[in-house]
């Protein structure tokens, strides 16, 4: 399943923006991903779910907005729309405590 690897290989730039920020326990993480990855939202929750056991990350609430190609949504940091184009990846907000 697409959604497992996907969950595995975003998970360490989880954790260093969560270092970074200096949160002990993240309880958010919002994302918008384009449709072109080919996943499901409900999938991608479920699979980060199981990257999440035993770590920091465990219970966090995962928000995934699905969006296709000439979708408009506004990204991280900026105040514009902006229309899809199917291949975004992107972590819009992860949330915890110090």
């Amino acid at each position: 399943m697409h959604e497992h690897g996907l969950a595995k290989e975003l998970f360490p730039q989880f954790q260093n923006i969560a270092k970074n920020q200096g949160f002990q326990r993240v309880t958010r993480i919002d994302m918008t991903i384009g449709t072109l990855h080919g996943v499901s939202a409900d999938f991608l929750a479920h699979s980060f779910e199981h990257a999440f056991k035993g770590t920091n990350f465990e219970g966090a609430v995962v928000n995934i907005n699905i969006v296709d190609p000439g979708d408009e949504f506004t990204p991280p940091n900026s105040d514009q729309p902006t229309v899809a184009h199917g291949w975004e990846l992107l972590i819009s907000r992860i949330e915890g405590q110090e």
